[in-house]
């Protein structure tokens, strides 16, 4: 019992310490450091190779006619099984999710400069909460797509682009 007393009151004293110190260090000592911390905070993350731009499209994402489940969307581990007879899926990377249409434009803009093909999709989550979600490229397979994931990501400066089967009517705009 006095023992953890004691460690406890040891590291708030040592904390104290360490504070009085920082605030009584002399400005020379302060300034290189708030100097290096500065520009790690603002460093830009770097970005790897571009990613080839096809024919760029001033056309707009079109909006699925019908609101699609977002469990619908879902890649799981059973995409390996045969394709349904009515055709093949089609893949894309999901750049971002958004709870309206408006809030997807700055990220859409960018990525249209890029020539990305996109698409929009309407979906609602098992809530019926709806969601715009906006996708990227239109792949034969999610190993495509997931290939094709990293240049976007580093492009873009998305963390994660997940990979999602498009709506049957999910037709890209460009």
């Amino acid at each position: 019992m006095f023992a953890k007393l004691g460690l406890i009151l040891l590291i708030l004293v040592f904390g104290l310490l360490a504070f009085a110190g920082g605030m009584m260090a002399p400005d020379a000592w302060r300034a290189p450091l708030q100097d290096v911390a500065a520009r790690w905070r603002d460093a830009a993350p770097s970005v790897a190779a571009h990613v080839p731009a096809t024919a760029a499209s001033s056309a707009t994402p079109s909006q699925a006619a019908t609101t699609v489940s977002t469990n619908a969307l879902l890649v799981t581990n059973d995409v390996a099984q045969a394709a349904p007879a009515a055709g093949q899926p089609a893949y894309a990377l999901q750049l971002g999710q958004f709870v309206t249409a408006d809030d997807a434009g700055p990220l859409e803009q960018q990525a249209q400069a890029l020539g990305l093909p996109l698409t929009r999709i309407a979906a609602t989550d098992p809530d019926r909460t709806a969601w715009t979600i906006l996708a990227a490229g239109r792949f034969p397979s999610p190993a495509a797509a997931q290939d094709a994931a990293a240049r976007v990501q580093a492009t873009l400066r998305l963390a994660s682009t997940p990979v999602i089967r498009l709506p049957a009517d999910g037709k890209p705009s460009s």
